[in-house]
């Protein structure tokens, strides 16, 4: 789908824990209609957890009502496939995946790929579209397809990343896409 990628904005960092949700704030604006985000690295805890996603208001402020639905497929190695879903809930879960590795020393075994449509027209929803793989210290490697939605018609200008544990590191990078 992309086919020329604009840079908009880069989180990146390594260091001490910090809280358990990032916040990437101005990545969207009334340039773009769609949103490709990439996830390249994060780093948790050893034993490995899900990623969550909510929306930033036109304030800056983390919409945290029971605005979201989102379905998808997480696909393990030593498991059948399971469906996941859930309606009018706080957040997008299963947009990713942060382990440990578990192989070697490298701690960012895992990325996200994702498109988000229409979050600074305040009169659409706004749509997510992601796909993502990551293995834990086990070793299991994970891999999900999900889809979501925010069900509000309001400006979006970014978003809240979020885990069960502190983030160590993480890399985020936002591009619109024309």
């Amino acid at each position: 789908m992309a086919t020329n990628l604009q840079h908009i904005k880069t989180l990146d960092f390594n260091s001490s824990p910090t809280s358990a949700s990032l916040i990437l704030d101005e990545c969207f604006n009334e340039n773009y209609d769609t949103y490709f985000v990439n996830i390249t690295k994060v780093d948790g805890n050893l034993s490995g957890y899900y990623l969550w996603l909510r929306f930033l208001d036109n304030t800056g402020t983390a919409i945290t009502g029971s605005e979201y639905d989102f379905a998808g497929l997480q696909m393990t190695s030593n498991a059948s496939f399971a469906e996941v879903k859930a309606t009018n809930t706080t957040i997008i879960n299963y947009i990713g995946f942060s382990g440990s590795g578990g192989l070697d020393v490298d701690q960012y075994d895992n990325g996200t790929s994702m498109y988000i449509y229409n979050p600074y027209d305040s009169s659409s929803y706004t749509f997510v579209q992601a796909q993502s793989s990551g293995i834990s210290n086990t070793p299991v490697l994970y891999g999900f397809k999900t889809i979501g939605v925010h069900k509000n018609a309001e400006t979006v200008r970014g978003i809240q990343i979020g885990g069960h544990s502190a983030f160590y590191g993480v890399k985020i990078s936002v591009y619109g896409v024309k």
